[in-house]
C-alpha cells in the first residue's frame, strides 16, 4: 500500500530526512512525492524557505536554553563550594577554638601554681625576696597565656606582679624590723599583702576548677579582670610602700587646679592654658600640654608632689643667633629650677659641652644640675640624671629632664649633720659586706629604710655598695624607680 503524502508533511520531514532519520517506507514515500511534485522537489534540492526557519530555530532556541542551562549548573556547583567552604571553615574554627580552651586550661597550671606561691611566700613577707624562684619559674606560663587568650578576655589587667617592686619591699621590711625601726605602716603593709595574695589565690582556683571541668569547659571565659584586680593592688601597695613608705589610702593628689597654677608659674606663661592626661601606668603622673601665644611646652608632672619632671618648649625653633653669655644664660636656668623646687632649693648646676652646632655656634647651652641642701648633693646611684637647657641665641627655656622624681621639695629644707665620720663606721661596712670596703663619698639619698631624706657615707666593696646613715648610722638602701 503506498502512502500518499501532502506537501506541508513533506515540508516538515525535511530535517529527518536531511539527517536520515526517517524509516525505509517513509522514506521511499517522500522519495515518490518529490518525483512528482515539482515545487517540493525544488525545496529539497536548494534547502530554501522552510530550511531557514528551522536552521534558525535550531541555533537560537538551544543557545538559549544551554545558558539557562549552564547558569543553573554554575549556581548549583557554587553553591555546592560556599557549602563546603563554610563547613571547612567552621569546623576548623571550633577545633581552632577547642584546642586555644585546651591550651588556656593547660597554662592555668601556671597561674595556678603562681598565685599559689605568692600566697605561701606573703605569710613570710620578710623573706619574700630571697624565696621567689617558684614565682620567676610559674611565671613563664603566666606569660604564654597572655598571648592564648582572646581578644575580649584581654582587658589590659595584669597577670602577674611586678617582682622588683615586691622584692625592694621585701628587703626594706626585712631591714627595718631587723634594725627595730618597724612601724604600723609595716604591720599594716604586710597584712594587706596577704589579703590581695588571699583573695589572688581563691579567684585563681575558682577560674582553674571551672576550666578542668569536662566538656562545660570548652564553654568558659577566663576572668582576666577579678584576676588582675588583686595584682594591682599587690603593686599599688608596693610603689607607695617603697617611694613614700605609705599605704595607697593614705596618698591624695593634689587638686588639678593646683598643679595648673604650679605649671603656669614654673613655665612663665600666668595666663597659659593648660590640658591635662593621666599616665595609667604610671601612679599619679600627669602629662600636660601649656599653651599661650608662641609659648607651647609640653611634659609630666607628678601630681602627689607638684614637682614638673619632663618639660618640652616644642613651639620654639632653635636659631643661630649669636650666643649670650653663659652666665646669664646659667642665671636663668637656676630661676626657673628655684620656680620647680622652691625658692629655698638650690642647685650644683655644671656646663655640659653640647655635640651640635650650626656654623661653629653652639645652638643650645646644656646645664646638668644636683640638688643641694648646704654642702651636701643629691647622690644618685645611677649617675646625674638631671638636665636643663636653654636656647643659648635667646635665652630662652628648651628642655627639662629630672627623672627620678624626687618624693618631695622636704630635699632641701632639712638639716642634715654629719654625726658619725666615715673612719668609725668603715668596719661596720665591712661586716656588711663581707669584703673589704672603701669610703668613697658622702652625700643624700632618699632611704626606704628611714622613709626620708638622710646623709650617708657610701662605701665601695668589689660587689656591694653599702649605704650608712651619718646620723644615727642605720643601714640605708636608696629607692630607685622602677616603675
Amino acid at each position: 500500500m503506498k502512502v500518499k503524502l501532502n506537501c506541508s508533511l513533506v515540508e516538515d520531514l525535511y530535517p529527518l530526512y536531511e539527517e536520515n532519520e526517517l524509516r525505509a517506507e517513509n522514506r521511499r514515500a517522500v522519495e515518490e512525492h518529490l518525483q512528482h511534485c515539482r515545487e517540493c522537489r525544488e525545496l529539497y534540492q536548494e534547502g530554501s524557505g522552510f530550511s531557514e526557519l528551522s536552521y534558525s530555530t535550531e541555533e537560537t532556541l538551544p543557545k538559549e536554553v544551554d545558558d539557562r542551562i549552564l547558569i543553573r549548573f554554575r549556581l548549583r556547583r557554587m553553591k555546592m563550594i560556599a557549602a563546603l567552604l563554610a563547613a571547612v571553615i567552621i569546623v576548623t574554627g571550633i577545633n581552632q577554638y577547642a584546642a586555644n580552651r585546651e591550651k588556656v586550661a593547660t597554662l592555668l597550671d601556671g597561674v595556678y601554681l603562681y598565685a599559689e606561691s605568692l600566697n605561701e611566700l606573703a605569710q613570710n613577707a620578710y623573706e619574700l625576696d630571697n624565696n621567689d624562684q617558684l614565682l620567676s619559674y610559674a611565671a613563664e606560663d603566666v606569660m604564654v597565656l597572655d598571648e592564648e587568650l582572646n581578644w575580649f578576655e584581654r582587658k589590659n589587667a595584669p597577670l602577674l606582679v611586678n617582682s622588683q617592686e615586691l622584692d625592694e619591699m621585701a628587703a626594706t621590711l626585712r631591714e627595718r624590723k631587723n634594725q627595730g625601726l618597724e612601724d604600723a605602716t609595716d604591720l599594716r603593709a604586710i597584712e594587706l599583702l596577704q589579703t590581695y595574695a588571699s583573695t589572688l589565690f581563691k579567684h585563681v582556683g575558682k577560674e582553674y576548677n571551672e576550666f578542668h571541668h569536662g566538656y562545660s569547659s570548652y564553654f568558659e571565659f577566663l576572668d582576666t579582670e577579678g584576676i588582675g584586680n588583686p595584682i594591682g593592688k599587690i603593686d599599688e601597695l608596693a610603689f607607695f610602700y617603697n617611694r613614700y613608705h605609705k599605704l595607697p589610702s593614705e596618698m591624695k593628689l593634689l587638686k588639678e587646679k593646683n598643679l595648673k597654677e604650679i605649671i603656669r608659674t614654673a613655665l612663665n606663661a600666668k595666663n597659659g592654658k593648660v590640658k591635662f592626661e593621666k599616665v595609667n601606668d604610671q601612679y599619679g603622673m600627669y602629662r600636660f600640654d601649656l599653651q599661650q601665644g608662641k609659648t607651647k611646652i609640653d611634659g609630666e608632672i607628678d601630681g602627689y608632689s607638684g614637682i614638673i619632671i619632663t618639660a618640652f618648649n616644642y613651639g620654639h625653633q632653635l636659631n643661630d643667633q649669636k650666643p649670650l653669655e653663659q652666665r646669664e644664660v646659667m642665671k636663668k636656668a637656676e630661676q626657673m629650677l628655684k620656680s620647680i623646687y622652691g625658692k629655698t632649693a638650690a642647685f650644683e648646676i655644671k656646663v655640659e659641652q653640647n655635640m651640635d652646632e650650626i656654623e661653629g655656634q653652639p645652638n643650645l647651652y646644656r646645664f646638668r644640675f644636683t640638688p643641694l641642701a648646704g654642702e651636701y648633693k643629691l647622690h644618685c646611684p645611677l649617675g646625674e640624671p638631671f638636665v636643663i637647657e636653654f636656647d643659648a641665641g635667646s635665652g630662652e627655656f628648651f628642655m627639662l629632664s629630672a627623672q627620678p622624681a624626687l618624693q618631695s621639695r622636704e630635699l632641701f629644707s632639712k638639716n642634715y649633720q654629719e654625726k658619725l665620720s666615715q673612719a668609725s663606721l668603715e668596719t661596720k661596712a665591712e661586716l656588711i659586706s663581707d669584703e673589704k670596703v672603701k669610703a668613697s663619698r658622702t652625700g643624700i639619698i632618699y632611704s626606704t629604710v628611714s622613709a626620708d631624706y638622710v646623709l650617708v657615707h657610701i662605701f665601695e666593696g668589689k660587689e656591694n655598695r653599702i649605704y650608712i646613715n651619718a646620723e644615727t648610722g642605720i643601714v640605708e638602701r636608696p629607692y630607685f624607680s622602677i616603675h
